[in-house]
């Protein structure tokens, strides 16, 4: 008995967590796709709400399922701060690389045959970097109007990762008497990202998740994108910042919760 009911909330995270981080990604990388291939809406900011607004409705999906997390920086957040079991974070960290992988796979259907045009009318292929590869391989800059170096955009994208997890943590903490009720709390995180995108997108088109940059670039390299979608810098940026990010979260909230709980009834 204790085996299966152990399975079943093993099937609760995976499926929770490949419905919430796949509605995610569909929807905010599609939207960067349309923007990029069909010149749909009118910058970061939009594109920011997309993501936004998805992820409030992916926390609303999923949350009676997992705890919501679509993001393995903010897993290893939640495990660093005793609010979710060691135990559990392979388990989320896969299911979060599976949503992210099928949603790319599905907006490669989607988009492939723009890709293929954008190709014929720009001169670009499979070799070069390009909109159209940064669909699925994030690249920094994200505009040609800006100089964003390897440090800075892993700056950039841990800063975001560490505002976000914060935020999070604020909006979860039962000694936070100003958070809002559980019920809207999904809304504000949504929130949080749309602004951080605002600043971060046009810099490094604001991964701030390394299973949103994984599973894509995964896909890129089996699609043709295999000279381009995996480097070192990439991989520092978009990867390895936003984890350290989470390991200084999960510290400023060990310096923070104390004080939060001095006048908590």
């Amino acid at each position: 008995m204790e085996k299966c009911s152990c399975e079943g909330y093993f099937r609760k995270i995976i499926t929770g967590e490949i419905i919430g981080t796949f509605l995610m990604c569909f929807f905010g990388i599609g939207a960067f796709a349309t923007a990029s291939l069909f010149g749909a809406h009118g910058g970061a900011f939009e594109i920011g709400m997309v993501w936004g607004i998805t992820i409030a409705i992916a926390i609303y999906a999923a949350r009676n399922l997992s705890s919501a997390h679509f993001n393995p920086a903010v897993t290893l957040a939640m495990c660093l701060s005793g609010r979710t079991p060691w135990k559990d974070l392979p388990i989320y960290v896969l299911a979060q690389m599976i949503g992210a992988v099928i949603a790319a796979f599905v907006l490669w259907i989607f988009f492939a045959a723009s890709v293929q045009h954008f190709f014929e009318m720009s001169g670009a292929d499979m070799t070069v970097v390009s909109k159209a590869s940064a669909i699925w391989c994030n690249i920094f800059p994200n505009t040609p109007n800006g100089v964003v170096s390897m440090p800075v955009a892993a700056f950039a994208e841990g800063v975001g990762v560490f505002i976000l997890i914060t935020v999070i943590f604020a909006l979860t903490e039962d000694a936070n008497l100003g958070k809002p009720s559980n019920n809207i709390a999904p809304l504000f995180i949504g929130f949080t990202v749309t602004i951080i995108i605002g600043t971060v997108g046009p810099m490094t088109n604001a991964g701030l998740n390394p299973a949103r940059d994984l599973g894509p670039r995964i896909v890129g390299h089996l699609v043709g994108w295999d000279k381009i979608a995996f480097s070192w810098d990439a991989i520092i940026v978009y990867t390895i910042a936003p984890l350290l990010a989470s390991v200084c979260a999960a510290g400023l909230l060990k310096v923070i919760e104390p004080l939060q709980k001095l006048g908590y009834k």
